[in-house]
């Protein structure tokens, strides 16, 4: 990729991100700070050169965006698009399983 692109992009997006151009343990590269998950990535030149942009911006998720789906009576919700109400609900659920019923195959 670019590195003029990917500094183009992070100015794009300022309410996402916050970068400067920095030198770490002897390379250069971009630190990001990706504000919707609280992270900060250092990215080397070398880095930036050898990948896609979507696959350097996930990188500043660490991990952190997993969404969480319930099931209930047959259909499937995202958790993070239920109201405040639900979600303290969905807290205060608990699983059964196979040894808590007493069921057995």
């Amino acid at each position: 990729m670019d590195r003029s692109r990917f500094i183009e992009h992070l100015k794009n997006y300022p309410h996402l991100y916050e970068f400067e151009e920095k030198n770490d343990n002897g390379f250069s590269g971009i630190l990001v700070k990706d504000k919707e998950y609280s992270t900060i990535t250092f990215f080397t030149e070398q880095v930036i050169q050898e990948k896609e942009l979507v696959e350097l911006l996930k990188q500043t998720h660490h991990g952190k965006n997993v969404e969480w789906i319930s099931r209930v009576t047959g259909y499937f919700s995202k958790i993070n698009s239920w109201n405040k109400g639900k979600k303290e609900e969905f807290k205060d659920r608990y699983r059964v399983s196979e040894v808590d019923t007493g069921i057995t195959g």
